[in-house]
């Protein structure tokens, strides 16, 4: 790459990491800033790289770069229809929350495409997975601190701290999403820095992975172990069992579909169980975390209400929606007095997707997650390469976990947390074309 081609790639590479500091970017200052630094990316990278390199990007996530296109241009359709009486059924009720979400769709194509054009090679891929995870075991070490130490206000934007943790997030079920995101992306890291192809005992496997702590590897498990700690301190109810399903459904597919499986791998996959689950998190909280789950109460809650008056509205405009960001407006005119609180967004990321864009907006959105999620299934099942293989389970455990999490709460509504499951999704469909270069032989004479 030429020098002003490194310069963007870093840049990308600072802003991935950077994202979620500042109050995971939910707030229109922040999200306005990061609109600005794509937009100012993309028209660098414009310049500097060639009309088939950016073909080639855009070709690597075409099935996320298609389905979020039309849906930016069917978001652009709900703002433009506003006064035109032949696109009446189409038009946005709340025009001025369309425009805020429609100029936010687009920097998140703008990513995707940015994405699709810096993840080529196997080093491109790990530094990305890198920065993902460094930015990740930061947020959860300050979250975790915070409460820990029990300081408060916090240092940052100087927010009342409650009893659960929530790092620079304002929410915080948004920092368990955001941690979920990270923690699968390391264990799929972890499960590729594995040895293999080696014939050894039970005696040399645990030596070898033992031998493993005093190597980055060890960092790598340092930074699980930080960001499972924060995750029950966060005490969100979904956010850890998404965690735990995600983490059981990747354990499940390396003991059954993983071929010539070192001993190792086991000896991972136990101590995941038994360190992070059974050492850990009852130590820093576990329990109060399943306390909430069995005091879970469907008569005390109102998110079923929600759901419930919500599935009305969708039903008088199924299609169209109500024009993307309008739940905050729209959705008290179908309030039956049966909810006394404010809701600004439905704890149901499907319900409030339906709501805003209809069926023809959420079907493009869900058919690109489902073709990453079975182009992620069969590069982890057919590939060979230690690498694409670990972060393809890490790209199936993810999407898994959000699809999981999202049935009951809205992350996908923080910048932070959608721009890191975009960048997952693009990985996903990036991995096919991601090839381990082989080394030449010298010939001898």
């Amino acid at each position: 790459m030429s020098a002003m081609q490194k310069g963007c790639y870093w840049a990308f590479l600072l802003f991935v990491f950077y994202l979620p500091f500042p109050l995971g970017g939910n707030r229109p200052w922040l999200w306005s800033i990061n609109e600005i630094w794509l937009s100012g990316l993309i028209l660098a990278t414009l310049f500097c790289f060639s009309f088939s390199q950016w073909r080639d990007a855009i070709l690597r996530v075409k099935w996320l770069f298609t389905p979020l296109l039309l849906f930016t241009l069917w978001t652009a359709l709900q703002y433009f229809a506003v006064g035109l009486t032949d696109l009446s059924w189409v038009a946005s009720v709340d025009p001025a929350q369309t425009w805020i979400q429609l100029l936010k769709t687009l920097s998140y194509l703008w990513l995707v495409m940015l994405a699709g054009l810096f993840i080529t090679t196997h080093k491109q891929l790990t530094q990305l997975a890198y920065v993902m995870i460094l930015s990740g075991v930061l947020q959860g070490f300050y979250g975790a601190f915070l409460v820990l130490a029990q300081i408060d206000p916090t240092p940052v934007f100087s927010l009342p701290l409650n009893s659960r943790a929530a790092g620079s997030f304002v929410y915080h079920n948004h920092l368990a999403n955001f941690l979920m995101l990270t923690l699968c992306l390391g264990f799929g890291l972890l499960v590729s820095q594995l040895q293999h192809g080696q014939h050894q005992n039970l005696k040399q496997a645990m030596a070898q992975f033992f031998a493993t702590f005093l190597t980055t590897k060890a960092l790598i498990r340092m930074a699980l172990i930080i960001m499972v700690i924060a995750l029950v301190l966060t005490r969100s109810r979904m956010g850890n069992t998404a965690f735990f399903s995600a983490l059981t459904l990747g354990s499940l597919l390396l003991l059954v579909v993983y071929k010539n499986k070192p001993k190792s791998l086991y000896i991972l996959v136990g101590s995941i169980f038994v360190i992070d689950t059974v050492i850990v998190s009852t130590w820093f909280g576990l329990d109060k975390v399943k306390e909430r789950l069995v005091a879970t109460n469907l008569d005390a809650e109102t998110r079923d209400n929600v759901v419930r008056f919500a599935l009305n509205a969708i039903e008088q405009r199924p299609m169209s929606g109500y024009g993307a960001g309008s739940f905050y407006s729209e959705f008290q005119r179908f309030n039956e007095h049966g909810i006394y609180l404010f809701y600004d967004h439905a704890h149901n990321e499907y319900i409030q997707f339906l709501f805003e864009s209809g069926l023809i907006g959420t079907t493009l959105l869900g058919l690109a997650i489902v073709i990453a999620l079975m182009v992620s299934t069969q590069q982890f099942i057919k590939r060979e390469d230690p690498l694409v293989k670990g972060i393809a389970l890490a790209c199936v455990m993810t999407i898994v976990g959000m699809l999981i999490h999202i049935s009951v709460d809205f992350p996908l509504q923080a910048p932070a947390t959608t721009c890191y499951f975009l960048l997952i999704l693009s990985i996903a469909l990036v991995l096919p074309s991601i090839h381990q270069r082989k080394r030449k032989k010298r010939s001898v004479d």
